[in-house]
């Protein structure tokens, strides 16, 4: 089997793939960011890269910190934080999660540049006081035409994020004899809703790649 990996380089480093071919689709390009009050007892990573591209998690020791999904947290306990997760995907998931084990009213959310804005909106309207740090953004390749030769090979195709099978079908879209796979629900909604068929990847197991034979 000709397996290839769309995470970014950088992302999800702890994930082993002794046969899978990484080859991303997009940089990601840390930004400079400003972070002077701690008077937080709340943080909500949005996504992996976010925590990657944090430089003061050693000043989240006695935070109370939540993550959008089980990537967030794999990442974050990397460097030995524990974070709570929702058990349904999604933001209104974490809401939930939220609601039920916040430690006060002042929240700091980190997250790449143009990232989901849901939960900022959501607790602003219950009056909290959220602050934000954008720590990363991702950028587009110039030219996908040297990586086409790869994909066309493959069998099957990963995709960790949205936005790499964004890229994927707009700037590459081989779609014969393929087998997609997605990490998470939102994933997979947005291949299904382009008319494809995709199957839920369980990507943090400990045999990543028994898990794919497994489901294929």
């Amino acid at each position: 089997m000709n397996i290839i990996d769309t995470r970014a380089k950088g992302n999800f480093e702890f994930v082993e793939m002794n046969s899978i071919k990484n080859i991303p689709l997009f940089k990601l390009v840390p930004i400079e960011y400003s972070f002077e009050d701690n008077n937080f007892q709340n943080v909500i990573f949005q996504s992996s890269p976010a925590v990657e591209n944090f430089r003061d998690l050693n000043s989240l020791q006695d935070k109370q910190i939540f993550a959008m999904g089980k990537g967030t947290e794999a990442t974050l306990l990397q460097s030995n934080l524990v974070a709570k997760i929702p058990n349904s995907p999604g933001s209104d998931g974490l809401m939930k999660t939220i609601k039920e084990n916040s430690r006060g009213d002042d929240y700091l959310i980190v997250k790449g540049e143009g990232g989901l804005d849901q939960i900022e909106n959501k607790l602003k309207e219950m009056g909290k006081n959220v602050k934000q740090i954008c720590c990363y953004k991702r950028e587009k390749f110039q030219n996908y035409e040297h990586l086409k030769e790869d994909f066309e090979s493959a069998n099957i195709i990963i995709f960790p994020s949205k936005f790499s099978a964004e890229i994927y079908f707009k700037e590459i879209n081989f779609t014969h004899h393929k087998t997609f796979l997605g990490i998470s629900p939102r994933i997979n909604k947005y291949v299904e809703s382009l008319g494809f068929k995709i199957k839920l990847l369980d990507y943090f197991s400990d045999n990543l790649e028994k898990k794919i034979k497994e489901i294929i």
